[in-house]
């Protein structure tokens, strides 16, 4: 037999369920936003005036690239969901172009190849943090749209 307010505590975790989802759903509505202004900050922030690196310093920089790439990654997969590898060749295009314009278009930074490998890291574990990491209601796209 049910206690006399089963039904009382069972409406109230529907209604949480429910409130989750909205959430969810707020959430990823904005993602593709969030995905544009992260690309353009990651952008900005890698073609501005630096001074050099130390050399003690040169795993913190992959590992910045690696984060960077890591959180455009899954914003891109959960902002597009439909086109996940076109978003990940696109990131991927993007740090091979971002090191292109860094030995071209500045005169404190340079390009270098081992950074557009940790980009390329970074977007792996991006991947498989959307693959395997993520609530699979997150990754889905919408049919709603």
């Amino acid at each position: 037999m049910l206690p006399a307010n089963f039904h009382k505590h069972a409406k109230f975790a529907r209604r949480a369920r429910l409130s989750e989802m909205n959430q969810m759903k707020l959430l990823l509505r904005y993602m593709p936003q969030v995905f544009f202004l992260g690309l353009a900050l990651v952008t900005i922030l890698s073609l501005m005036p630096n001074t050099s690196i130390p050399q003690a310093f040169q795993f913190w920089d992959k590992a910045q690239h690696s984060l960077a790439y890591v959180a455009l990654s899954i914003t891109g997969c959960l902002a597009f969901p439909q086109w996940v590898t076109r978003v990940l060749l696109g990131l991927l295009t993007h740090g091979a172009a971002i090191e292109i314009m860094q030995s071209t278009m500045t005169a404190t930074r340079y390009g270098d190849v081992q950074d557009w490998l940790a980009d390329g890291i970074g977007i792996l574990v991006g991947l498989g943090l959307c693959r395997y990491g993520l609530p699979k209601s997150a990754a889905k796209p919408d049919d709603a749209h």
